[in-house]
């Protein structure tokens, strides 16, 4: 896993992905033309490079030419998740959740991110009704599964005078959630982080800085319970001079 975890979906699976069901093939080919395809290559390599604003400039002027893209805006959205325009990557990623095809790693990312983020209520068409119950309704928390939390520090660094953007990831390490894979490309060093939600089991935590992976722990989530691990100077894998790189 590279730089973010979305970014390494993205260039999985935003060449082939779907386009939304109500384009027809013709006017497909129409609209995704020469000039829509240069655009979105170029923000293709600019999100490789982490010129994350200038990425989301030119996937915006290929979504101009094609709406309803599912790939183009996937990207948009994850580029523009490295921003502070949040608003914008929640609209996005909502319209690759209901617009993308169900199962796809565009999807799954999407439904990640936005429930990572809270914001997953309303996205998406409710199971029904009779089948859930009050403590598993939209916005809270799945009482069958845990929770991950913690503080994340580093030599003083705060939001308000370095920016400094974490990847943070809970990779499966055992058999039986080997393809478990929860986390969110944009916690900030000097705040908190938090995944819900998360199967019990044992995982690696694994924390990200401009591609330098700062954390590797290992840790054990229960059911049911929140699990707390502060990610600091103390536990982390590089030496304790080190600088990450701000965004």
């Amino acid at each position: 896993m590279r730089f973010l975890l979305l970014a390494g979906v993205l260039s999985v699976t935003l060449a082939g992905c779907q386009r939304a069901p109500a384009l027809a093939p013709a006017a497909s080919v129409e609209i995704v033309g020469s000039m829509t395809s240069s655009l979105k290559a170029e923000g293709d390599e600019l999100l490789k490079q982490r010129q994350f604003e200038q990425a989301a400039v030119k996937y915006q002027a290929a979504l101009n030419q094609s709406t309803n893209d599912v790939p183009i805006r996937f990207g948009l959205a994850v580029a523009l998740s490295n921003t502070n325009r949040r608003e914008e990557t929640v609209a996005h990623f909502r319209f690759v959740l209901q617009h993308g095809k169900p199962g796809s790693p565009e999807v799954t990312t999407a439904r990640e991110w936005l429930a990572s983020g809270q914001a997953l209520a309303g996205s998406e068409a409710a199971p029904v009704t009779a089948a859930r119950t009050p403590e598993s309704a939209p916005g809270t928390a799945d009482p069958k599964k845990g929770r991950i939390l913690g503080r994340i520090s580093w030599n003083g660094i705060e939001p308000r005078t370095k920016r400094v953007n974490l990847n943070v990831s809970l990779i499966g390490d055992e058999a039986e959630n080997r393809d478990v894979r929860l986390g969110r490309p944009d916690f900030k060093i000097g705040r908190g982080y938090e995944i819900r939600n998360v199967p019990p089991g044992a995982y690696r935590l694994v924390a990200e800085a401009g591609g330098t992976p700062m954390w590797d722990l290992k840790v054990v989530v229960p059911a049911e319970k929140d699990t707390t691990v502060d990610l600091t100077e103390g536990n982390a894998t590089v030496a304790k001079d080190f600088t990450p790189s701000s965004d």
